[in-house]
């Protein structure tokens, strides 16, 4: 339990809460353009051009 306490010092925090917000947001932006993508991909499987919309 020592690495924990040690990790909510505020001088770990100060370093970590960034970090994690960064890589945080780059893998919401990769999840929602694959999920764009795989939406695209099932339009074109039924025939359905996606870019006439």
């Amino acid at each position: 339990m020592e690495w924990f306490h040690q990790l909510l010092q505020p001088a770990t925090l100060a370093l970590l809460i960034p970090i994690v917000a960064i890589i945080g947001t780059f893998g919401n932006k990769a999840l929602k353009a694959h999920h764009e993508h795989v939406e695209r991909l099932a339009k074109i499987n039924q025939g359905i051009d996606p870019d006439r919309e």
